[in-house]
């Protein structure tokens, strides 16, 4: 098992991996206020017909990120396809939420255990009280906090991200409603990628600070 150490490095901005052509996902735990926050995230692929192929890929910019860790080239390939799973996890939280949870296909493409099960859970509940995400759900400062690679159980690989996100950028209203005024506010969240059947995906993320850090 290998876990990163320290020394500064930063990625590109422009860093271009394959995906799989399909609805990308995430899910949202409920937070202080009306504002979602992702549990414990741009560019995607487009959605297929139902009687398109699935094996086709499409191009995934993974975002610039900082890191204090010394990462080896293979702990530097985990980290690529755990932040195409936290992408891909933040445009489903926006896709998901802002269509009042009903735009439920493809869930499972970038969330599992904890995230999918919350992602269920808050599009339900949005449905139940016919309810909707108003404005975005962002993210900036991203930052790898931790690698932990395992050669003889690569399911038990993981990446640990940390980044801030505009909370005020976003609320739970009542369907038909705008996006109210409110007092800016950041907060950092902290995501878990892991391994599931081979593919990265976020299986958990909790708020690491009220503020930006």
């Amino acid at each position: 098992m290998r876990t990163g150490t320290t020394r500064p490095h930063r990625r590109p901005a422009l860093l271009f991996v394959a995906l799989f052509a399909a609805l990308s996902l995430l899910s949202l735990a409920g937070c202080a206020g009306s504002s979602p926050v992702a549990v414990p995230t741009s560019t995607l692929p487009e959605e297929q017909s139902d009687d398109s192929s699935t094996d086709g890929t499409a191009e995934v910019e993974v975002p610039e990120y900082e890191t204090d860790l010394d990462l080896s080239e293979e702990e530097k390939e985990a980290v690529d396809g755990a932040l195409v799973a936290f992408v891909g996890y933040i445009k489903t939280i926006n896709r998901v939420f802002s269509s009042g949870g009903t735009d439920m296909k493809g869930i499972d493409t970038f969330a599992a255990k904890d995230s999918l099960r919350s992602l269920k859970d808050s599009a339900n509940g949005l449905k139940k009280e016919d309810k909707y995400m108003a404005g975005e759900y962002d993210y900036y400062n991203l930052r790898i906090h931790e690698t932990t690679l395992d050669s003889k159980s690569p399911e038990k690989d993981s990446v640990k991200i940390l980044f801030c996100s505009h909370d005020s950028k976003h609320a739970v209203v009542k369907t038909g409603k705008s996006m109210p005024s409110q007092t800016s506010k950041s907060l950092t969240i902290l995501q878990t990628a892991s391994k599931h059947g081979g593919k990265w995906k976020i299986s958990n993320q909790e708020l690491w600070s009220e503020k930006c850090e």
